[in-house]
């Protein structure tokens, strides 16, 4: 951790490592703020399993946020500082039950501030059922690359592998899931190879993301050990078959069209992992004034950094800073 970001951390208000038990399991969390009286945002990651850019390790790397907000970081069980091993026996109920005990310790410790979720990709599933199993704890939510349906398995999704450079093999091999109701890992595997190879889906090769960015800073982290730093990217998920069968037969249309709290999805126009498309449609069908979507222009699943600066200004103007 270099001066500068030591610095910054003991200048806050709140910068620690608490322990929680979060579904039955002991966890720990980073929190960290300029002001303790500043409202709270638990950042939901990826993967499952890929904690980066908002996470643990990352105390002292985003002043721009805990200038504003009280930082929540949360490697969820499996990944980075907690990481352990994911059987076949988790499904995304012990995911969004661990979200939920998360979320009632935070409103028990800030109880008179809002709180707020901040959800990328997978995490964006366990914030849809989180906002509408929980609306009294929450205050609002940001999602970027919000899954609605089952991620990677939409039609723009294989006719951009078909338009693609992929080697006929590979695209004969993916065209062959478009009729599959039920994708195996290693088909859904490939898939997510294949578009990340050879499609701007996750967003463009040339654009600096928000993920890619804190990296180093990630790694330099006296809040993680090396074995950390290895679990935030290879973990307890490995092996696990459960968690990705479930994503290729998921519907959260009702779940999203019933929410309770401000629910706001970011999505790029080239996002081809979790269309925007789908977001749109339930949007326009759901009647429900606290659900909406913002379309962003060249941008991929994956938040830039450009992203990520819009998401915290909704989530400002949400706050009222």
């Amino acid at each position: 951790m270099n001066k500068h970001r030591k610095r910054y951390s003991a200048s806050c208000a709140i910068s620690e490592i608490a322990c929680v038990n979060l579904g039955g399991f002991e966890q720990r969390i980073a929190l960290e703020g300029k002001r303790a009286d500043a409202p709270v945002v638990l950042f939901l990651h990826g993967g499952p399993g890929f904690p980066p850019p908002f996470c643990v390790g990352a105390r002292g790397l985003f002043p721009d946020i805990t200038d504003r907000f009280i930082a929540v970081y949360w490697d969820q069980y499996g990944s980075g500082i907690n990481h352990a091993k994911i059987d076949d026996s988790f499904t995304t109920a012990h995911f969004v039950a661990m979200t939920e005990d998360l979320l009632a310790y935070l409103k028990r410790r800030f109880p008179t501030q809002k709180l707020y979720l901040f959800a990328i990709s997978w995490g964006s599933a366990l914030a849809a059922y989180a906002a509408r199993s929980a609306p009294d704890l929450l205050d609002g939510v940001c999602a970027a690359g919000q899954i609605v349906l089952p991620p990677m398995l939409s039609d723009k999704a294989f006719e951009a592998v078909a338009r693609s450079r992929a080697p006929e093999k590979v695209k004969r091999a993916v065209a062959e899931m478009a009729n599959t109701p039920q994708p195996t890992e290693k088909q859904i595997a490939l898939l997510s190879k294949t578009m990340r190879k050879y499609t701007a889906a996750y967003g463009k090769k040339d654009k600096k993301s928000g993920v890619e960015n804190p990296m180093k800073g990630i790694f330099a982290s006296r809040d993680y050990r090396f074995s950390d730093k290895i679990a935030c990217f290879v973990n307890g998920y490995r092996h696990n078959k459960s968690l990705l069968q479930e994503l290729s037969t998921i519907d959260l249309r009702d779940t999203l069209a019933g929410v309770r709290v401000p629910y706001h999805i970011f999505g790029g126009d080239g996002d081809l992992v979790t269309c925007v498309d789908e977001a749109e449609e339930l949007v326009a069908a759901a009647d429900n004034r606290l659900l909406t979507v913002t379309v962003l222009q060249g941008e991929g699943h994956i938040p830039s950094a450009a992203v990520t600066k819009e998401i915290f200004g909704c989530l400002s103007d949400m706050a009222g800073i």
